[in-house]
């Protein structure tokens, strides 16, 4: 199902079917009046597949109901996960029945920012997020996602809001290992929460979920504007990232003794699907807790969002470091640089990082399997063509040449190095033509430089909807891009599983252009 809501209208208010339907074969459309003449609402709602009531996640008042009447998602008229929001909001979250919220008969709290900038436009709080916006297409990977049928609630500041930001006191922490943009995270969640809530007690939690299980142990940090200030112009975590310490029972028993009610998880998809099972928890007590999570990923495998933090900064410096391997293979007589990238389980780093360098012969993610007699003839043909041959290889890539059998104390694979797998079996199969191999693993450069200026809008745009969502009472949810618009999905959604690069994407099949790669290494048959 295709959803699109254009609302011109920005104060929220009562939403009215006029009854007028146009039904083809392919769509029914119902014009919204908003309590006005259709043509100056300036609000239409198009959906293809079912009635339009039936995919609304917010309540709709119908002329013929009366003003109370109202039109709610229930049983036949179910909602996507995506939209299912009723018990993400500290209002509603103890009633079971699914559907979306009313926040205007909510939230209550004016929102500071009225009184800062009276004329300030504030978006409709029932506005969504189209979840598919291709139609037609025969491409398997652009298939709808059913978890996005009704599309996503939109994140963004709202007139009213759920909390009295003078009662508020807010906690940052984040967790897993670096990735650049944490820095900028941590300015903005500041910043906005100080300059546009007036929220003076902000806490950075240090050393990941450990420092929420154990404070005594990890003492937080109080996060000024004066100590924020400049802090996005380097790498790193300035409160300290880390793995494990999640206790939910000790980390509710914690923010409700330190008072702490507005709570931002930045971490990967583990850290997202443990903020959940806190949400879950503090739901049970019903300690009234605003835990919103950003998603982190330096591979960009986080489902449903268009993108995470960092990436792009990635991309740029995996870039840099191909066009070094370059400089290297083609000063060389038969020269062939290797560049070893992130990417266990997705090879997004790689295919967009070969895609900007485009100096590319080779692109191998774990996505697609290779074989290595393929790998060899392509090495001698390109060598042949040219006299020097460049490969960008994704961590997780070739796992089956590489395969050790073995699983960490966490239960995960313990992959082999493909990098110096193919650095080793290239060495020996140039040898007797004089050929060589330069090998560069940057790992942990990359994830360590400061973010590029691009990267740092977003992750302005996503701090400051992280805050917006908080504010407005939302728990148990995440933000990021949907279209390049900032929503907000249940945190439980981000366990779904890992975004992969889709052989038949625009994207994969653009880096096999560019690379020149041939059919048996494109995966374009898988």
């Amino acid at each position: 199902m295709a959803l699109f809501l254009h609302l011109r209208q920005l104060e929220a208010q009562p939403v009215h079917i006029s009854h007028k339907v146009c039904e083809t074969r392919h769509f029914a459309a119902f014009k919204l009046t908003g309590g006005r003449k259709p043509t100056e609402a300036g609000i239409y709602l198009w959906l293809t597949g079912r009635a339009a009531a039936r995919a609304l996640p917010f309540p709709i008042r119908s002329k013929r109901a009366g003003s109370r009447g109202l039109l709610r998602a229930t049983g036949a008229m179910s909602l996507s996960e995506s939209a299912n929001l009723r018990r993400c909001h500290l209002a509603t979250w103890q009633d079971e029945q699914p559907g979306g919220v009313d926040e205007p008969a909510v939230n209550k709290n004016l929102n500071p920012l009225v009184d800062q900038y009276p004329d300030m436009s504030f978006l409709n709080p029932s506005e969504m997020v189209m979840g598919h916006i291709i139609q037609n297409s025969t491409r398997a990977c652009e298939h709808p996602n059913p978890m996005l049928d009704s599309g996503c609630l939109r994140a963004n500041a709202a007139r009213h809001i759920f909390w009295d930001a003078s009662q508020v006191k807010a906690a940052i922490v984040t967790c897993g290992g670096l990735c650049p943009g944490l820095n900028s995270i941590i300015r903005g969640v500041t910043k906005c929460l100080r300059n546009e809530y007036g929220v003076r007690e902000i806490l950075g939690v240090s050393n990941g979920y450990n420092g929420l299980s154990d404070p005594d142990k990890n003492p937080p940090i109080s996060l000024t504007e004066e100590l924020v200030r400049d802090i996005h112009m380097k790498g790193g975590s300035i409160i300290k990232a880390a793995r494990g310490g999640f206790d939910a029972p000790k980390i509710c028993d914690n923010l409700a003794k330190q008072g702490i009610n507005v709570l931002f998880l930045v971490g990967g998809d583990g850290t997202q699907f443990a903020g959940n099972l806190l949400f879950e928890e503090a739901r049970k007590r019903n300690l009234k807790v605003s835990i919103v999570g950003i998603p982190k990923s330096i591979d960009n495998d986080v489902v449903l969002f268009d993108r995470t933090f960092g990436f792009e900064t990635a991309v740029d410096a995996a870039s840099q470091v191909i066009r070094n391997a370059w400089v290297e293979a083609s000063s060389c007589n038969r020269g062939v640089g290797i560049v070893k990238l992130m990417g266990r389980d997705s090879g997004f780093v790689a295919m967009h990082a070969a895609t900007a360098a485009d100096v590319v012969d080779l692109c191998m993610i774990p996505e697609v399997t290779v074989d290595l007699k393929d790998v060899l003839a392509h090495v001698d043909a390109v060598l042949a063509a040219r006299g020097y041959m460049v490969i960008a290889v994704a961590e997780g890539a070739g796992q089956e040449m590489v395969s050790t059998g073995k699983k960490d104390a966490t239960g995960h694979t313990v992959y082999g190095d493909i990098g110096v797998h193919l650095r080793d079996t290239l060495n020996a199969h140039l040898k007797p033509s004089g050929g060589r191999t330069f090998y560069i693993d940057p790992s942990y450069i990359i994830r360590s430089v400061p973010i590029i200026p691009n990267d740092h809008i977003y992750c302005v745009r996503l701090a400051n909807d992280a805050v917006h969502t908080a504010m407005r009472g939302y728990s148990g949810v995440c933000v990021g891009a949907m279209h390049n618009v900032i929503c907000m999905l249940p945190s439980k959604l981000m366990a779904s599983g890992k975004k992969k690069v889709r052989q038949h994407s625009s994207s994969w099949q653009g880096c096999v252009q560019i690379c020149n790669m041939p059919r048996a290494l494109a995966g374009l048959s898988e």
